[in-house]
């Protein structure tokens, strides 16, 4: 018994040490809870950045202070890095609006700074802006915009591996996720890369971005997510948006043209050429034998999986919350749950071997 209460004693007091020894910083729109008090306030003047430079990227100008403080739970770990947020919307003054928010980064310093935080921070931006939640691909594509060069292009890689590994998502059916599909890294890959061609179409820049914001912002009032119908927009909606947009006469229309780009090289990229190095360019030669790897004369017929919820900032309708709001809110968190599959659909698709941005 005396063994017993003494290993009980033990517990308490690291756990007492383990919780005492997070700090606290607070910013104008940030409570950051970290391990030290100098990371504590590192993160908490990182994220008052980013959030004023994601917004002048997104929206031409500054957002206004949050009414309440976003609580920013920073976990230091060498064992992966990656981050979640949360929101609860509702209405505020009779407008859609996010009413409560919280997120968690965890990760080596170094690529929560450069890459895990600016992402989080950039979908408070397009859950700001739009008061509602936006559809997965555009709203972790669009987050993956504001990750550094080599997340990106890691990204851009995978999108051709999937592509001609036949894992793909038909447009038609990705713009309308409200849920995350299985297969998450196809969201992810796929959406970043939709993502940032669109931007790139409509000019790049500032431009570009607003531009997938007005873009977004047709497609998605043919309907949002809810229970019995998990869609975002409609095809209809989709279509409009293609043609106000881009001048494109359908998602179809779309789809063909972005996959045409993939197939072109850019005049500032160039292709992997062998496992020593890369032509015309830099990059070390590991980099260019994962390219190599990715190499495909012809795409097998990609097959679509049954979205399903995961960790991240997915939908969970009947959750409460205590945010005194105009309306009922919706709170977005991540927890599995299933949803109804997707028809699959089979274009045959053809890729170059992937590229790396010139230095």
């Amino acid at each position: 018994m005396t063994l017993r209460r003494s290993v009980i004693a033990l517990v308490a007091v690291l756990a007492t040490l383990g919780q005492s020894s997070a700090a606290g910083f607070e910013t104008q729109n940030f409570s950051v809870s970290a391990p030290t008090a100098d990371l504590a306030r590192r993160f908490g003047e990182m994220a008052e950045y980013f959030r004023r430079e994601k917004a002048m990227e997104w929206l031409g100008q500054e957002m206004p202070p949050w009414p309440r403080k976003c609580p920013l739970k920073v976990l230091v770990s060498m064992e992966g890095a990656g981050g979640a947020t949360t929101f609860t919307f509702g209405s505020r003054n009779g407008r859609p609006a996010v009413v409560a928010q919280e997120m968690e980064i965890r990760g080596e310093v170094k690529q929560l700074l450069n890459s895990v935080l600016p992402h989080e921070v950039t979908h408070t931006v397009l859950a700001h802006h739009f008061g509602r939640a936006v559809p997965r691909w555009a709203d972790e594509g669009g987050s993956v915009l504001s990750e550094n060069d080599e997340e990106r292009y890691s990204h851009d890689v995978r999108c051709r591996e999937l592509l001609n590994a036949g894992r793909a998502i038909r447009l038609r059916v990705l713009f309308r996720l409200g849920d995350y599909p299985k297969d998450m890294i196809v969201l992810y890959a796929q959406g970043y890369s939709v993502s940032g061609w669109l931007v790139e179409k409509a000019g790049g820049g500032q431009s570009g971005r607003q531009q997938l914001l007005r873009f977004l912002d047709i497609g998605m009032q043919g309907g949002e997510p809810r229970p019995g119908s998990p869609y975002h927009g409609s095809i209809e909606s989709w279509n409009m948006a293609s043609r106000e947009v881009f001048g494109l006469d359908s998602l179809e229309a779309l789809e063909a043209n972005w996959l045409e780009s993939l197939k072109t090289s850019s005049p500032n990229r160039v292709a992997a050429r062998g496992p020593s190095g890369l032509k015309n360019g830099g990059g070390s030669a590991s980099t260019a034998m994962a390219r190599n790897e990715l190499r495909s004369s012809a795409a097998p017929l990609p097959m679509l999986e049954a979205p399903v919820k995961a960790r991240g900032a997915t939908p969970e309708y009947d959750r409460p919350t205590s945010a005194t709001v105009d309306a009922k809110p919706r709170t977005f968190s991540g927890f599995p749950s299933a949803s109804r599959p997707m028809a699959p659909e089979k274009p045959r698709l053809l890729l170059l071997p992937p590229e790396v941005p010139r230095r």
